[in-house]
């Protein structure tokens, strides 16, 4: 059966397409996450296996990358076909958002390790240290909220992504407080149910994610790109 892709049609077909959506994009997402959801199952949740999270959510790089690019198009264009979109999303966001993938984990495992080894003595300098650790980690995820979502929307060098993700972190404020606002109740929601509910709620965490930083994406291609007569890949200007 082939997938519908037009989302303007009248509000039932609207809205039955949108949770066609959600749950196809969502199972995708899922299933390409296996290899981390096998270890998160599987695992006591315990301080002394971070190694083996870490080398299993290495994989889950381009899985976000496709999900969001997914949620983005369909705010974007109001339109999605959710198995191509997704794959496509996925293959073309491969090798560029490993490349950014790999770097934040690396910084989350270090700052991680470093936060449980202050609190095993807690003195009063750890302590103060702890919370310096714990604002570095909130502003790690800001940033890298931001360098997703251009990554997975644009074409840039690594640096330029890593730049303008400082840029609009900053510049604009109330979508960075809007995404990590997000995150804070997807975060107090699951401590007051279950961590597995994420497993069913990732597309609509994204679509809103992607609904909070669209302005960003639309400042970007309206200020920072430059396409070639020749070529069609962005590029920063």
């Amino acid at each position: 059966m082939e997938e519908k892709n037009q989302f303007g049609q009248g509000i039932l077909y609207t809205f039955t397409n949108y949770v066609y959506a959600f749950l196809l994009t969502n199972l995708y997402f899922v299933l390409t996450n296996g290899l981390f959801i096998f270890f998160f199952m599987t695992l006591e949740p315990s301080f002394s296996n971070i190694l083996l999270y870490f080398l299993a959510l290495i994989p889950t790089g381009p899985a976000v990358a496709a999900l969001y690019y997914s949620m983005e198009k369909l705010v974007r264009t109001k339109e999605l076909s959710p198995t191509h979109d997704f794959f496509y999303g996925f293959k073309k966001n491969v090798k560029d958002i490993l490349s950014i993938w790999f770097p934040i984990l690396l910084v989350y495992f270090i700052l991680i390790v470093d936060l449980q080894y202050l609190r095993q003595t807690p003195t009063e300098l750890n302590q103060i240290l702890s919370i310096v650790i714990f604002v570095l980690i909130v502003l790690w995820t800001m940033l890298i909220l931001n360098a997703v979502a251009i990554s997975a929307r644009f074409k840039f060098r690594i640096r330029d992504i890593w730049k303008l993700s400082v840029y609009y972190s900053f510049m604009k404020v109330k979508n960075t407080v809007g995404n990590m606002l997000i995150l804070f109740i997807l975060a107090f929601i699951t401590t007051i149910t279950t961590d597995f509910l994420i497993l069913f709620v990732s597309s609509i965490v994204f679509f809103l994610l992607a609904l909070n930083t669209k302005e960003m994406l639309s400042d970007i291609e309206m200020n920072f790109l430059k396409t070639s007569p020749k070529h069609t890949d962005q590029q920063l200007e």
